[in-house]
């Protein structure tokens, strides 16, 4: 765990990893000592060593785990959210995260009998899960031509715009909304898609389907610590 911190330290993010030497004297430690540590983090995937500068760093095998941490926490807490806007507004939910290029249902409302994955420009949640993204990782998602390149372009302006991305319905979709979710950095994390069900128009609360989503995924995300 020490090894770990240090390679969470700002000299080390600062210097793009640390040698052994010097975690060694930062630590106190003998130098052996902590040789045989990096090698067992090493084996597990937690480190990482630049074989060019000999240097180490956290590898991806740590943000793995922190990741499926997050999703724990994340269905844990979306859970509730998502029943109340299921229930308030007499739609199927969905708590949906960005893996592979694929959109995939963590949470629906009701229950599905299968696991969900989407490409991008079928649901809106994918403009939403997007807003972050640069314009090179845009187009590595939907490549520049692709017939649905310019119809994420435009979600992904109006979710900027107005906090939420609508699909009208059409004779095979009924309307659907999405909003964005954020972690405690501000960064999104996920997206609640709300879909209407055929002959529920309205609802008890009288709120708009785009607001209660909206509503929803921030009300979430301040649970995980956002304070935008």
């Amino acid at each position: 765990m020490d090894v770990l911190r240090e390679l969470a330290s700002e000299e080390c993010l600062r210097r793009n990893g640390l040698g052994v030497v010097r975690i060694a004297e930062r630590l106190g430690r003998e130098k052996s000592q902590v040789s045989r540590a990096l090698r067992a983090l090493e084996a597990e995937g937690l480190v990482e060593r630049d074989p060019r500068t000999r240097s180490y760093r956290l590898g991806w095998g740590l943000y793995t785990l922190a990741a499926r941490g997050v999703e724990t926490h994340l269905i844990r807490a979306g859970s509730a959210h998502l029943h109340r806007l299921s229930d308030a507004q007499r739609a199927d939910v969905r708590l949906c995260v960005l893996i592979g290029g694929k959109v995939l249902t963590l949470i629906s409302v009701p229950p599905r009998s299968t696991t969900q994955a989407d490409a991008p420009t079928d649901t809106p949640c994918g403009p939403v899960l997007a807003l972050d993204w640069s314009e090179a990782a845009l187009r590595d998602l939907v490549p520049t031509g692709a017939p649905d390149h310019d119809r994420l372009l435009a979600s992904l302006a109006d979710a900027r715009a107005s906090g939420y991305v609508r699909f009208p319905g059409t004779d095979r979709e009924p309307a659907r909304y999405a909003a964005a979710v954020r972690d405690f950095r501000g960064i999104v994390l996920a997206a609640i898609q709300l879909t209407e069900r055929p002959g529920e128009r309205s609802t008890p609360t009288g709120i708009p389907a785009e607001q209660a989503v909206v509503r929803a995924a921030s009300a979430l995300s301040a649970d995980l610590g956002f304070e935008g």
